[in-house]
């Protein structure tokens, strides 16, 4: 019988506001692994400049996921209800969020919520491996809106969860 955690739960803490994503053990199997391994995690909730209709939180990899994953279901161009796992090579974040020589890597941890997104910023191109994608489109359209007022009214103190979900 497989036990593989089938779905996960998506969150803003204060906003309340959550959307149920499937987990895709089909293509990627090592990133469904070591996420679910750390499973309930949260941090500060951000929302994208440049990818366009994104909220995410920034995680040290070492603390709470043991390492990376390899590189699978690499996309650039994610769609709505895509949920990421999205790599930072050496310069991409600001210094005082990390740098080269940190003792600890960060990984994006990011949810697309609606078209037109990139992974394109001003240093480049950048991609991440789809783990999880939208269940219910009417949920994730409920959920988009939540994001929409963050985005309009500010992220301060808001926080992105992902746990397990029935």
């Amino acid at each position: 019988m497989n036990n593989q955690l089938k779905f996960v739960r998506v969150g803003m803490r204060n906003n309340g506001a959550s959307v149920k994503l499937k987990l895709r053990w089909d293509n990627s199997p090592a990133t469904c692994q070591i996420v679910c391994d750390a499973l309930p995690f949260e941090g500060d909730m951000w929302h994208a400049k440049y990818a366009n209709h994104e909220i995410y939180t920034l995680l040290p990899v070492e603390e709470v996921f043991g390492k990376d994953p390899p590189k699978e279901w690499l996309c650039m161009f994610p769609a709505p209800g895509d949920l990421m796992y999205i790599f930072h090579p050496d310069g991409l974040l600001p210094p005082d969020v990390w740098t080269p020589q940190s003792d600890h890597r960060i990984v994006d941890i990011a949810l697309f919520y609606d078209r037109g997104n990139n992974l394109y910023g001003p240093s480049g191109g950048n991609t991440g491996n789809i783990f999880a994608t939208a269940y219910d489109i009417e949920e994730l359209e409920s959920f988009a809106s939540s994001c929409l007022d963050v985005w309009k009214n500010g992220f301060w103190g808001e926080r992105m969860y992902v746990e397990a979900a029935d």
